[in-house]
């Protein structure tokens, strides 16, 4: 039998289910019930892991094989290449414009403040010298010159690193503007125009090189004219040989802009990486660039060509320096682009038939635009379509 429930007020022992005396009336004290015991508890699950969803090219593991990037052969460079143009043509045209009119300006003004006149070779026979140009002092000519030389190479570096940089991003589909542009060439103007003059010394000095050695050789070989004879067709072999080392030298070093602008090298680095990425693309860079200096070679004679109707020399050299500026707006950044394209092409190949593509991500110096702010990484709120 269960134990009884006293009245606190009487002592009255009352039944354990009594709540009121029924001596008293007195609110009776129930005895609390003995604690139950705990329920098991188990960890919630924790959710499944996956990777964000994947920004760009590649696509990686789980969603998918990774598509093979398009190959660098001459269609599809010379197509890369329109693309960029045509849906970047305005900002392309206005910078080469400035850029034609600059440094055909400055080309100007130096040539009336040697000569005193805009058009020193106008009215005279091609290749002959101004009758101005005899009464200049030979110094005060070369000052000039090396004038010109200098202010159009620095402004060329500054554009040539700063739009093959935007044309590359634009390939890419990524985001940047002229300004930032400009700024990333004037910051690697310098090795621009370093790997431009080592460049340019090299092809002109196996070009050259033959024939500084035919006026020796026919000074040498002026006693016996069949030696003579034998020694210059040697040297105009060496000549054409030499030609050829030269084009191959500046097709395997064409790609060194972007090397410097995507990869932050140096003047000499630059172009040995151009050398080590068009292995195997060389004919393909070749091809390319052919078609392309052809047709811009077109486009800009069919330009200039109404220029030269015009009969005042002074007319004419202004005319001509505006028509040289508008074909330049239209095909100057074609070689730029070319290259910028070429080199995206090329870097995101596979290393072999078996290998798969190289990681598209930044590497040494290889990254976002200096002042650019990437935007943090985002966790997305659902799987993928398709996904677990």
């Amino acid at each position: 039998m269960s134990a009884s429930n006293p009245c606190p007020a009487c002592g009255f022992a009352n039944a354990p289910t009594n709540t009121f005396c029924v001596n008293c009336g007195t609110r009776l004290t129930v005895a609390a019930a003995p604690p139950a015991a705990p329920q098991p508890v188990y960890p919630a699950a924790a959710p499944m892991p996956y990777p964000g969803y994947p920004p760009a090219y590649p696509y990686p593991y789980p969603y998918g094989p990774v598509p093979l990037p398009r190959r660098a052969t001459v269609g599809n460079i010379l197509g890369s290449m329109f693309d960029v143009w045509s849906k970047n043509f305005l900002n392309f045209f206005v910078i080469f414009l400035i850029l034609s009119l600059i440094t055909g300006t400055v080309g100007a003004l130096l040539s009336y403040a040697v000569f005193g006149t805009f058009d020193p070779g106008g009215g005279f026979v091609p290749g002959s010298p101004p009758a101005s140009a005899l009464n200049v002092d030979v110094a005060t000519l070369l000052l000039y010159g090396i004038a010109a030389v200098v202010i159009a190479a620095i402004i060329g570096s500054i554009v040539t690193g700063g739009m093959t940089e935007y044309a590359v991003r634009k390939h890419r589909g990524e985001s940047m503007t002229l300004q930032q542009a400009l700024r990333r060439g004037l910051d690697k103007f310098l090795s621009i125009l370093g790997a431009n003059i080592l460049l340019t010394v090299i092809i002109f000095g196996l070009i050259l090189t033959p024939i500084l050695l035919i006026f020796p050789a026919i000074a040498v070989g002026s006693g016996n004219p069949s030696g003579a004879l034998a020694l210059i067709c040697g040297l105009f072999v060496g000549l054409i040989v030499g030609g050829f080392v030269a084009i191959f030298v500046y097709v395997a070093c064409s790609l060194y802009p972007p090397a410097i602008m995507m990869e932050n090298e140096s003047a000499i680095g630059g172009l040995s990486r151009s050398w080590a990425i068009t292995k195997g693309y060389r004919w393909s860079l070749f091809g390319a660039i052919l078609v392309a200096a052809i047709l811009s070679g077109l486009i800009s004679g069919a330009i200039a060509i109404p220029a030269g109707a015009i009969e005042d020399r002074d007319v004419r050299a202004v005319v001509r320096i505006v028509a040289d500026a508008i074909a330049s707006g239209i095909v100057g950044s074609w070689i730029v682009i070319l290259a910028a394209v070429a080199y995206d092409l090329i870097v995101r190949q596979p290393t072999s038939l078996f290998s798969a593509p190289p990681p598209y991500t930044p590497g040494l110096g290889y990254g976002a635009t200096p002042g650019f702010a990437p935007a943090p990484p985002t966790q997305p709120q659902a799987p993928p379509p398709g996904g677990p």
